[in-house]
């Protein structure tokens, strides 16, 4: 696993160029909600760094096991962000619109596939809001490796 303190984000890309800043952008995700920080805007710098416009990058795969690790880490309301940007790239992948995945995260970037499939089977019956409920059987599909139904979900979404 590529530790959030490794060189290695500096030869990875994501959007914008060099993925040199995507340690701090999730160590910014990780931050409870009372606690001062937005995480709401780190989630959104994740998906426009990581997902921008449906497409995935060598620093998205790179992540997946963080997101997981954050998703870990909250009660199920506070796991959509995660778990959804970890379909949505692993969708992005599936439909071509990303580089293949770098060989020194591969094995780290399929279990955290599993991993996430495997929360969001435990958590999507108690999910009570529409929207979440179809974001997350989108992203379910993606992280199933079902690409019609994951896109026709995201799309509605």
């Amino acid at each position: 696993m590529i530790t959030l303190s490794s060189k290695r984000w500096h030869e990875l890309a994501h959007a914008y160029g060099a993925a040199d800043d995507v340690p701090a952008l999730l160590k910014r995700a990780r931050l409870d909600l009372g606690s001062g920080a937005d995480p709401q805007s780190a989630w959104f710098d994740l998906w426009s760094a990581l997902c921008h416009q449906g497409d995935a990058y060598s620093a998205s795969y790179a992540a997946a096991s963080e997101l997981v690790a954050i998703a870990k880490t909250r009660n199920h309301e506070r796991q959509y962000d995660p778990l959804s940007l970890l379909g949505a790239i692993e969708l992005a992948r599936l439909e071509g619109r990303g580089p293949a995945i770098p060989d020194d995260v591969t094995e780290d970037y399929r279990r955290a596939v599993d991993e996430a499939r495997a929360m969001i089977e435990q958590v999507l019956p108690d999910v009570t809001d529409k929207e979440w409920k179809v974001g997350l059987s989108g992203s379910l599909a993606a992280l199933r490796g079902d690409v019609n139904t994951a896109r026709a979900l995201f799309d509605a979404e």
